[in-house]
């Protein structure tokens, strides 16, 4: 007999049963009507003390009653809404996978709530895929994330096909969330960033993802915050088996062919780790930002990447200006931001092998943080990646040195020992092995401290990336000058607290940041560009104005030092300005005539094709400056002239050379027109110093904050030259 026929007979009973008021008469007809069916009986005999509830049995058509045929022509016909899967019930189809099909489900006891529930196909569900989900689903437990949506329970139905009920996100697909709210570029990476924080929480819980899409990172908002949630964790690796027919013929490979890794689509998911989901994050990441993945037409494994700005050159015009409008930027600005790095990131995460892929999706966050943050990134060039590979390994010398240390103390305890029997020379040989342990513990001592102040600096860069400043200089506080590590990421931690203490007018405290910014990123990067040489300005100019002269010294040494040697023009004017900003002994002006040799040479050749004029008006300053330490105050009125002859609207380099020449013309005679322009320029100047720092830029000639520091340390030395009174 049928489901269905068996369903009315029992219908037929129990309806027949409630119209008995009787108890007694109604249990002599149940136990005569279900003589030879004591399941029957049971059945009835709930409903009938269910009341109300029972009515609502005969409406549908439980899974647990089906066999796996019948299971599978309910599905396919789309007569699913309205079953019950133990304490589920289904009430509309969310999607569906290569695996199964995801439902929008009520939770009826213990509490009523609303939950997605996956049910795996039919076919789908032998005793294998059982095992693993069971091990997988205790894994799963342990995952605690806000951009992870948590398996809530699992089982299987009573013809043993796997279900898994997850937290019900609303939202729609990331790449849906941003094309819709016409997110920028910077806006999508930065949600990309949270989606690999959540990826990496899973993947140190020991849970790979394995179908990482957008369908499967849904993003809602909240209080205007794009919230991204991954959902189906796990569902992949705990049906993601491979099964074959009699003949071996693999039968089917779980998870989506466009954004899976070739070892997971070749390997049949043999040997695959974490890896993998960065390989799916590499794809998903090009989508996002180019609006293609970064393959062409073929089979995973056998494809060739593409760079996303040339899969996006490769699209017809008018999609390119759709996609462009979507970020809300031009085609060529896009193309332009697609290029280089985004490029490089991409294509290093969806490489062949997966030792050449990075190895965790915090790396990943990082390094597209990174491009946010306009640093260098790993992925390009080749000599960067060396230097940052250089820079993860840098913890081996701690465990050496801690070798090292075990084996020293062993042999001195050995040597001291077998000393101890020589009479004469045992008090000399214990004293020095003392010495030895001594200077050991202090090794130890300092290790242990070079440590912790690495661990220090992590965290709090970590706190940076979520703009939790002041508990990111609190940390920093606590760690001392001399263990600051020497490493890109202490550089641009100080570097975010220094800009930070500047827009709150905290010179000290931006001081000290800028400092150790200098010496971080000295010790790290050996080349000799005026990118470095910046990083001395900003902090010579914190430095003048917090009057901290001690820090300013050791800045001139360090400018001096790093780059007395230059021989190019953009770095020796820099340098002239951080040494002579204040005046100078003889051995600071011996070590700075060389640099103004090579700026006055340059300024005599014909402008080169990179050069601008407002980079050769304060090449012309540096010159002004040089001459005025030097006491050729003739020379340095020359040198101001020909710097204003530059039309510019760079106030602050304009206030500065004023200044200068003031001075210059005061030692000339010039007294009374030295007081005026030094008048009218202090007027100007402190005017600006009461504007917010943030106003301090501004013109096409990219004046900048340290401009204007460097302006007002001259207006006290001018003041003092010409004979004003000093003021704050």
């Amino acid at each position: 007999m049928s489901v269905e026929g068996q369903k009315r007979i029992e219908k037929f009973l129990f309806e027949n049963l409630c119209e008995v008021a009787d108890k007694e008469e109604r249990a002599f007809l149940l136990e005569w009507a279900c003589r030879d069916d004591a399941e029957l009986k049971r059945r009835l005999e709930r409903l009938l003390e269910s009341g109300d509830d029972s009515e609502r049995f005969f409406d549908f058509i439980p899974f647990d009653t089906c066999d796996p045929d019948e299971e599978q022509a309910v599905a396919d016909a789309g007569d699913e809404i309205g079953l019950r899967i133990g304490k589920y019930r289904l009430i509309r189809r969310l999607g569906e996978g290569g695996c199964g099909v995801v439902y929008l489900a009520e939770q009826e006891t213990p509490l009523r709530r609303h939950v997605a529930l996956k049910l795996i196909r039919v076919g789908l569900d032998h005793e294998e895929v059982c095992r693993r989900f069971e091990a997988e689903r205790q894994s799963l437990a342990m995952m605690d994330h806000p951009g992870i949506a948590r398996v809530l329970d699992a089982g299987t139905t009573t013809t043993g096909r796997p279900y898994f009920v997850m937290q019900w996100v609303s939202g729609e697909p990331i790449t849906e969330f941003c094309d819709r709210h016409r997110l920028t570029i910077r806006q999508r990476l930065e949600l990309f960033v949270r989606v690999c924080h959540a990826i990496q929480h899973a993947h140190q819980k020991g849970v790979i993802h394995r179908d990482i899409k957008p369908s499967n990172i849904l993003v809602s908002e909240h209080d205007g915050m794009a919230l991204p949630k991954v959902i189906d964790f796990g569902i992949a690796k705990a049906t993601g088996g491979t099964e074959a027919d009699a003949d071996g013929v693999q039968r089917y490979v779980l998870g989506t062919p466009d954004y899976m890794s070739p070892e997971q689509a070749m390997r049949h998911g043999a040997g695959v780790d974490t890896r993998s989901d960065l390989f799916s994050l590499g794809v998903l990441l090009s989508e996002i930002a180019a609006g293609a993945p970064p393959f062409g037409a073929g089979a995973p494994g056998s494809r060739e990447a593409i760079a996303p700005s040339l899969r996006y050159a490769a699209i017809e015009a008018r999609e390119r200006m759709r996609l462009a409008g979507l970020r809300k930027i031009r085609p060529r600005e896009m193309a332009k931001a697609l290029a280089g790095d985004l490029d490089a990131i991409v294509l290093k995460c969806v490489r062949t092998e997966p030792t050449d892929r990075y190895n965790t999706a915090h790396g990943l966050a990082a390094e597209v943080t990174r491009y946010l943050q306009d640093e260098p990134v790993g992925a390009r060039p080749p000599s960067r990646a060396y230097r940052f590979s250089k820079l993860f390994r840098r913890n081996k010398l701690a465990f050496i040195g801690g070798a090292a240390l075990v084996i020293a103390l062993v042999v001195g305890f050995g040597t001291s020992t077998l000393l101890f029997l020589r009479e004469k020379n045992a008090r000399r040989e214990q004293a020095r092995l003392r010495s030895v342990a001594e200077e050991s513990r202090m090794a130890e001592a300092l290790l242990r401290e070079r440590a912790e102040a690495r661990e220090l600096c992590a965290k709090a860069s970590v706190l940076i990336m979520y703009e939790r400043m002041e508990e990111a200089d609190e940390i920093a506080a606590k760690i001392p000058d001399s263990l600051i590590p020497s490493s890109l990421e202490a550089a641009g931690l100080f570097g975010s607290l220094g800009n930070w203490h500047i827009s709150e007018r905290r010179w000290p405290q931006a001081s000290r940041c800028f400092s150790l910014l200098v010496e971080s990123f000295s010790a790290v990067d050996p080349s000799d560009t005026d990118i470095v040489s910046r990083n001395l300005l900003p902090a010579a100019a914190a430095a003048c104005q917090a009057a901290d002269w001690h820090r300013y010294e050791r800045l001139r040494g360090i400018a001096i030092q790093r780059f007395g040697g230059t021989r190019h023009p953009v770095v020796a004017e820099q340098i002239i300005k951080v040494c002579l900003l204040r005046p100078a002994d003889a051995a600071t002006m011996a070590a700075v005539a060389p640099l103004s040799k090579v700026v006055a040479d340059s300024l005599d050749d014909p402008p080169s094709p990179g050069a601008t004029a407002n980079l050769r008006a304060w090449a012309e300053f540096s010159m002004a400056l040089w001459a005025y330490r030097s006491g050729e105050f003739v020379a340095a009125r020359e040198w101001c002239r020909r710097s204003l002859e530059t039309e510019s609207e760079n106030a602050a380099r304009v206030a500065s050379v004023k200044l200068v020449l003031a001075m210059s013309g005061f030692h000339c005679g010039e007294e009374q027109e030295a007081r005026d322009s030094v008048a009218e320029f202090g007027i100007k100047i402190r005017a600006m110093l009461q504007t917010p720092v943030r106003e301090w830029a501004g013109g096409p000639q990219g004046t900048v904050w340290p401009d204007w520091a460097n302006a007002h340390s001259l207006l006290g030395e001018a003041e003092s030259t010409v004979g004003f009174p000093a003021e704050d």
